[in-house]
Parts: structure tokens; sequence; C-alpha cells
């Protein structure tokens, strides 16, 4: 499986149930994917779009902000490929969704490889409609004024560029990854230091600081992270509030 997985592969995992995101996510990065794993409808929506995962692994009672089920609402606004997961025992279920326009379905508990190798499997299919550029990363996430362009691993806020260090943008590029969500120092040091790291958590708190200072001096006027007091970090308000406005990712040639 190592051998044949493309690093530059992005697969988004939106479930709602922690540890089946967690084994999910942890076994997909180990497959050498690029993973994003919102947990509400609302972040899902805006990150197919923005993210641009060639892979969607979706929970079947996870709805979309109009109501309908997300796997549905994804199905129709994308040509992406769609793995969907329901519970255990309910193949009825996992026959209606692919007929509904699933490319897959899994029940759960899944297994991290078995996901990795369907997730693979799909990708090795022809799809006609997708129009993809494959240059990995080759993107930005623009959050009102906050953009991260992937490609050049460039910071920018209200147009003044921010010099971040390597540990520094990885922990940004998460929280943009997850723009409606608290991100945990757990799930930080998961995707920055990777699943075995071994040390204090206080790590992801020093270089979020330096990382503060930085943003604070190059935009003063912006707030770009909040702590979430015992629990962790997410977007401050000042980034968030565009998302209703103008979510958007553009590849860039």
């Amino acid at each position: 499986m190592d051998n044949d997985t493309n690093p530059s592969y992005r697969i988004m995992v939106a479930v709602e149930d922690h540890e089946l995101r967690r084994v999910a996510v942890a076994g997909l990065r180990a497959a050498g994917f690029c993973v994003s794993a919102p947990t509400d409808g609302d972040a899902a929506m805006m990150l197919a779009e923005s993210f641009s995962p060639d892979v969607v692994v979706v929970d079947s009672y996870l709805f979309a902000p109009d109501g309908r089920p997300l796997h549905e609402r994804l199905r129709d606004s994308s040509e992406q490929y769609l793995i969907c997961i329901t519970n255990e025992g309910q193949f009825r279920l996992r026959t209606s969704v692919i007929q509904s326009g699933a490319d897959d379905a899994m029940s759960a508990p899944i297994h991290a490889e078995e996901l990795a190798a369907r997730c693979y499997a799909l990708l090795r299919r022809p799809r006609q409609m997708r129009q993809r550029v494959e240059t990995p990363m080759s993107s930005t996430i623009v959050l009102g004024p906050l953009v991260i362009d992937l490609g050049r691993r460039e910071v920018r806020v209200d147009d003044e560029e921010i010099q971040t260090t390597r540990i520094e943008f990885s922990l940004l590029e998460q929280l943009c990854r997850r723009p409606t969500e608290v991100c945990t120092r757990d799930d930080l040091l998961d995707a920055v230091w990777g699943p075995k790291w071994v040390g204090d958590t206080h790590v992801v708190d020093v270089h979020l600081s330096n990382l503060r200072r930085k943003l604070d001096k190059g935009a003063p006027g912006i707030k770009v992270i909040h702590t979430v007091r015992g629990v962790g970090f997410r977007l401050a308000n000042d980034v968030t509030d565009a998302l209703e406005l103008s979510p958007a990712m553009h590849s860039l040639s």
C-alpha cells in the first residue's frame, strides 16, 4: 500500500463519532494521504470545496445545513469519490446510499487499512468528470483576511505577509482545515508531529504563542487564533465570520 499511495491525494473524513474519526484519520495518514476531518455538516460542505478532496468519507447520519443527508448533498454538488459509512448490519442502508450515488459503502466499526485500500481502489478508476489540478497542495485557502498558500507555504493577513516556521505553518493549516471547530492539543499533535509523538502537549502552546506574536505584529487589528480554555484552539471570529460570505479555495496553475 505504501508504495502505491500518492501523498498528494486528499481525503476528507466527515463523521461525528470521535473514535471512528480517530481511527479513520490515523489510518489514512499512515497510508500517506493528506486528511481533513470536519465534524459537522457546515464545515464539511465548506471544506468539500476549499480542501478539494479526491475522496470523501462521510457518516450516513451526518446532515448538511439544509437538512438533507450530507452524502446526498455532497453527491449533488461534486464529482469527488464518496464512501459512506453506516452502522453495523445495515445492509439495506448501504445498498440505498450506493444507489443514490455513493461510490462505496462500509459498516462501522471500520478497519483503517481496509478504508485506505478502498480509497486507493477508487482512485485507480478513471472518472470522466473530475477536473482536478494534480500538483500536490497547489491551492490557496482564503478565509476573509487570512490567506494560506499551501503550495508556496506562505501566510498573508490583510495582504501582509507573515513569516512562519514549518511547524507554525502546519499548525495554522490544521486550524484552517477545520475552520468551524475547536482543535484540541491532541488533534494538533497527531496532525503536525504524528500519532507516535511522545512528549508534553505544551509544545503546541509554545509554537502557537510564537505564531500569534507574528500575526499580531503583521496585522495588529485582526485576531486570527482564539484559545478555548481547557479544550484547545480555533480560528477567531475575525476570520470565521467571512465563511458565510465567501468561503473559497482557488486552484493555482
